[in-house]
């Protein structure tokens, strides 16, 4: 999307190259042209600061867009014919004896004709632009600090009453007496609804008291059947594009019969649920399930009976100070009241929204910390734009206010991401991929295009216009808020399209630039989008395309710059490319086609390329050796026989996925791989992925790569395939590689390095000493013995380690900076069989480190020592660590997920554990100083009885969930062996080994809840009383004195053998006496028949009596 004033240098500058040309080109019109740019900037500084609140200047921008949109048509169409004529004279004699031709004149009276109605236009907006008392104003910087970094900033979720929320809605969410199936939270946009119900989702009572809890965002542009088919999809089914809501709703029961389960459903709209529609099946889905709601819509709230409905408060001055202050990087001590009082101006005109405050207080960020910064802020005329559909006061205001902050060249990029659909994760490489295709990321001078557009992702993730994942760590994924999302759609509709192809008839016209198509239409036809010849953005992703419509798209849209077919249902490529000369990005990944057509070598604008798991294609075609601006080569995942005869032109490339090595060092003698010297000219490599290794014989070979020289190689991935090595490698071979690796040696400015199926014994020299690696893993070197000394990495912050089989001892020594892993943060260890210690940790060592997983590791004794010296280590899981027998001595752990570690005995001294999960560790029996444990799960389906580690913590427990047998559970009913174990805890739920309830225990309302549904599930019933309805199956406890004259009476019948013995014992002698009289009575009856047949007819008889007696015994 073309921002005016971001635009316009740049025109400038397309009109200024093509007069410094060689020619042949309408100089005085394209003078005239330059002029009326230069004096258009200044009036379009003025219209963009007035837009906001004026249509006539929104209208005049739209008209100036229109113009510059035209201009770079007309500039591209004259470069494309020249790029045609230049590559078909080269197979003709007109290269060597250049003549005259009639096209260059055509192409001289074309350009003419386009820039003089180009110069009637201008002359037209211009006059209008005066008319319109546009004044030309200098936009040259902002007003703002040096000082400050775009760090991101993580968000403060504890502000306000949350935490009182929070605890309040669980509450309703896990009382099994409520009559509220549906919890309704309620509020206007950036409130904090999702905040909310993401901390509700998270918490740990949740998760302990339900066996399900399912997350779905709903957008705006799902009916009641496409929620309930997101439904299935995000429980774990599989739609395959099923819209019948019979079928969908027979899917879900299924999924979730059964079980407890929690359904959270954000942002739910009132056209998408019919009156009482979320309970209309809830008898397939059981009792005691719950679902909780966010939605803006107070109409939602009529249509859903017996919720419980929670109106989200607004947070107070002082919180909303405190968030404002936390994103404006202000210290709140060190400044006076004069800031703080314009401060809560601001916030007034934010209308206490946390999402208004946070942008505001990253536009804040940028200001000078003075009275007269802030006041600038406060009095802007900003604050006035009401004009968006739909309208929240104070977020519209600061969403715009965020937006005119921007820079120019982000303003550009931000408003493009208007294109993403709603609720679709915005990944930054790909984003970037789009930026650089449109020629939105500014070229800086030792700065790579790729690194620029990171920077530009992550300052706007910084000012809070884009929002991180949910329930995601990795900031290189985020959203955007559907109200930000409807903010720039407002002054991009005209440009940008995204939805449904059917809807694309209203946004149609030679306005529209950008599209993204979504369907879900078998065959779809794309007639919509190839009469708008003037697209430069056609996303189709995972579309079914007919071949006629590849046809008639790639003839038809000879502007685009992007065109992304990923997981489109396509088998090939039509052969003639010639007419996408314009094309910058080509995405053709997990599309089934065969090859790829000579003709790419036409595509010599391309940039990016991608055909990642392309499993049908197996050879490429030569023409892609010849595209010199490829930035951007991914082949990961895609087999081929037959590679490109060279990549020595592509000296662009950034990223290069799948670089297959050959045995030779000339493609000539291999074409199944490349030479690894052609590695040696691409010296713009940012990420780098190298395959077959192993096929190298020849270590000198390997210098020739020159990798250590590539100064801007930021991730690498080093692959061998070693299938044919399952258990031993020759000494010699192991030699080589080693050798071949030592030589590799990547650049120290190297951030992310993993290791692939080597099978040296010994890992390369290089690797501890790449002082600016972040990540590192390594995994199915299932040879190594030793591992080198990683602790002196020292920006590493990410280790994973799995499959290295022959890995014993891991020895840490001490390191040249005297501090072994100082910035670690996570580390994982998996699938080491022999592993039986990593030793040797200083007591200042891994001080960083949060989260530690340990799994398969069944020979390991001993945690590794040093996660002890970390004082941040809030969470640990094990599983399958069969020989560790005492967990010890983590003093800040608060999190430890146990599986299948059979031998472990012992936990003692984790003074800050709260939550604890056993999986099958049965020889588990000491837990002692764990103070703060408040939730304790435990799946075990062969325990018979409960761990005395439990008895002896059970008083300070919030909840108890247990999965185990039948025997297990009946222990724990009132009256029986357990229950004085668990009477004391606040909540307990009991689960069968199927995960379906079995009974739910509040201390504080005294409610024993023994779950209806047992019988019906093929179970025993589980409690049977004279008195006592088989719906009405709750028993009250007065406190924690049990209602023995209830309850003593009840008699528990948990198991089918009990069951089985009862019936044989009352039915067998009826059985033996009726049989006993038949045989006399058939004996005196038959004794004229032979014995063959007298023994024929006992036999029947005893038979079917025998049937009868399993019959009775079946029913009992």
């Amino acid at each position: 999307m073309m921002i005016a004033t971001a635009a316009l240098p740049a025109a400038s500058r397309s009109v200024a190259a093509l007069l410094a040309g060689e020619g042949g080109v309408p100089a005085d019109e394209l003078r005239r042209l330059e002029r009326k740019l230069a004096k258009a900037r200044g009036l379009a500084a003025d219209a963009e600061a007035k837009e906001g609140r004026d249509a006539r200047a929104r209208a005049w921008l739209r008209e100036l867009r229109d113009a510059l949109y035209e201009l770079g048509d007309a500039v591209d169409d004259y470069r494309s014919a020249a790029a045609r004529r230049q590559l078909e004279g080269r197979r003709s004699l007109r290269h060597w004896f250049p003549l005259p031709s009639s096209i260059d004149r055509n192409q001289y009276k074309t350009l003419k004709t386009s820039i003089s109605n180009l110069n009637t236009k201008m002359k037209d907006i211009l006059k209008k632009g005066s008319d319109l008392e546009l004044e030309a104003i200098n936009q040259e910087g902002q007003n703002g600090r040096s000082d400050f970094s775009w760090e991101v900033i993580c968000d403060d979720d504890t502000l306000g009453d949350i935490e009182n929320e929070k605890n309040e809605l669980i509450d309703v969410l896990t009382d099994r007496k409520s009559a509220n199936k549906v919890v309704t939270i309620v509020g206007g946009s950036g409130i904090g609804k999702t905040t909310l119900a993401q901390k509700i989702h998270e918490d740990h009572r949740t998760r302990n008291a339900f066996s399900i809890v399912v997350w779905v965002s709903v957008f705006s542009d799902f009916n009641d059947t496409g929620l309930l088919s997101a439904i299935v999809r995000a429980a774990g089914g599989n739609t395959k594009g099923e819209e019948n809501r019979v079928q969908l709703e027979v899917m879900l029961a299924a999924i979730l019969k059964g079980k407890r389960f929690l359904l959270v459903l954000d942002d739910v709209r009132s056209h998408q649920i019919s009156d009482n529609s979320l309970g209309a099946h809830w008898h397939l889905y059981g009792h005691g399930n719950r679902i909780l709601i966010t939605t803006r819509d107070e109409t939602v709230v009529t249509k859903v009976k017996d919720a419980h409905i929670h109106q989200v408060k607004k947070l107070s001055f002082q919180d909303c100070w405190s968030l404002l202050c936390r994103n404006a990087c202000l210290d709140e001590s060190i400044h006076d009241n004069t800031l703080r009082n314009i401060g809560i101006s601001i916030i007034q005109k934010c209308n206490k929204l946390p999402m208004a405050v946070k942008i505001i207080g990253a536009v804040l960020r940028t200001k000078e910390q003075t009275q007269e910064a802030w006041q600038s802020v406060q009095e802007s005329k900003g604050w006035f734009f009401k004009d968006l559909r739909d309208y929240v006061h104070g977020l519209t205001e600061a969403i715009f206010l965020g937006y005119h902050d921007l820079p120019l060249h982000l303003k550009q990029c931000f408003i493009y991401l208007s294109l993403f659909p709603e609720g679709f994760v915005i990944r930054q490489q790909f984003v970037s991929q789009l930026w650089i295709s449109e020629g939105l990321i500014e070229e800086r001078d030792n700065c790579s295009l790729e690194k620029t557009a990171e920077e530009y992702y992550r300052e706007l993730l910084s000012r809070k216009l884009l929002q991180p994942e949910i329930g995601n760590d990795d900031t290189t994924r985020c959203t955007m808020h559907d109200h930000i999302r409807s903010f720039l759609q407002f002054f991009a509709k005209d440009k940008i399209f995204s939805g449904e192809l059917k809807s694309i008839d209203e946004n149609s016209g030679e306005a529209l630039r950008h599209v993204w198509i979504r369907s879900n239409i078998p065959t779809t036809t794309v007639e919509e989008i190839e009469t708008v010849a003037s697209l430069k953005t056609v996303i189709l992703y995972k579309i079914m395309l007919g071949n006629r419509s590849l046809d008639e798209l790639f003839h038809g849209l000879k502007y685009l710059h992007v065109l992304d077919l990923g997981g489109a249902e396509i088998k090939y490529i039509p052969r003639k490319l010639e007419s996408l000369y314009h094309l910058r990005l080509l995405n053709l990944s997990l599309t089934r086609i065969t090859e790829l057509p000579e003709s790419i070598e036409y595509l010599t604008n391309l940039q990016f390329l991608g055909l990642r798991y392309c499993n049908w294609l197996h050879n490429l075609p030569n023409g892609i050796g010849k595209l010199k601006y490829l930035r951007n080569l991914d082949l990961r995942g895609t087999n081929l026989h037959q590679v490109l005869p060279s990549l020595v032109n592509l000296k662009q490339l950034a990223t290069l996925n799948g670089f297959v090595v050959n045995r030779k060092s000339k493609h000539e003698d291999d074409p199944t791989g490349w030479p690894l010297e052609d590695l040696k000219s691409l010296d713009a490599l940012r990420s780098l992925q190298i395959l077959r290794l192993e096929r190298i014989s020849d270590s000198s070979r390997v210098q020739e790569t020159r990798l250590e020289t590539k100064s801007h190689l930021k991730e690498l991935e080093l692959c061998c395939s070693n299938d044919d090595r399952q258990s031993e490698v020759l000494e010699e071979d192991a030699r080589t590689l080693k050798d071949v690796f030592d030589r590799l040696s990547p650049p120290h400015c190297l951030k992310s390095l993993k290791i692939v199926s080597y099978y040296g014994k010994l890992f390369p020299d290089w690797l501890p000493n790449l002082s600016n690696l972040q990540r590192l893993v390594l995994t199915d070197c299932k040879f190594c013995e030793h591992l080198p000394n990683l602790g002196q990495l020292t920006a590493l912050k990410f280790l994973t380690i799995t499959s290295c089989s022959k890995l014993v001892t891991i020895k840490q020594e001490r390191t040249s900076t005297g501090q072994a892993f100082p910035k670690l943060e996570q580390l994982h260890l998996r699938d080491m069989a022999n592993l039986q210690s990593w030793i040797g940790f200083a007591p200042d060592d891994m001080p960083s480190l949060v989260k530690f997983r340990l799994e398969n590791c069944p020979k390991l004794h001993y945690l590794p020592s040093g996660i002890k010296n970390s004082k941040v280590l809030t969470s640990m899981q094990l599983r399958h660590v069969d020989s560790l027998q005492i967990i010890d001595d983590l003093p800040v752990l608060k999190e430890l997920v146990l599986q299948a570690c059979n031998e472990l005995g012992r936990i003692s001294n984790l003074p800050l554990l709260e939550v604890l999960i056993v999986l099958g560790c049965s020889q588990l029996k000491n837990i002692t100083k764990v103070h703060l444990l408040s939730h304790v799960r435990i799946v075990d389906r062969e325990l018979r009885e409960l761990p005395d580690w439990l008895a002896a913590n059970a008083f300070m427990l919030q909840t108890f969930t247990i999965v185990g047998t039948a025997e297990l559970l009946q222990r724990l009913l009132p009256n029986h062996e357990d229950w004085e174990i668990i009477r004391h805890i606040s909540k307990v739920y009991a689960n069968l080994p199927d995960e379906s309830p079995f009974f739910t225990y509040t201390k504080s309302s005294a409610d024993f809840h023994v779950d209806q549904r047992i019988g019906e599930q093929g179970n025993p019933p589980v409690l049977s009383g004279a008195g006592i309805p088989h719906e009405a199956l709750s028993i009250s406890l007065d406190n924690s004195v049990v209602r023995t004259s209830r309850i003593g009476a009840l008699r528990v019948q948990v198991r089918r053998m009990l069951t089985l013995k009862r019936a044989i014992r009352r039915y067998l002698v009826l059985y033996l006496i009726m049989t006993l009289i038949v045989m006399q009575v058939l004996s005196y009856l038959l004794q004229n028949r032979t014995n063959r047949d007298i023994w024929l007819v006992q036999t029947l008889v005893i038979f079917f009596t025998t049937v009868l007696l399993l019959l009775l015994v079946f029913i009992e």
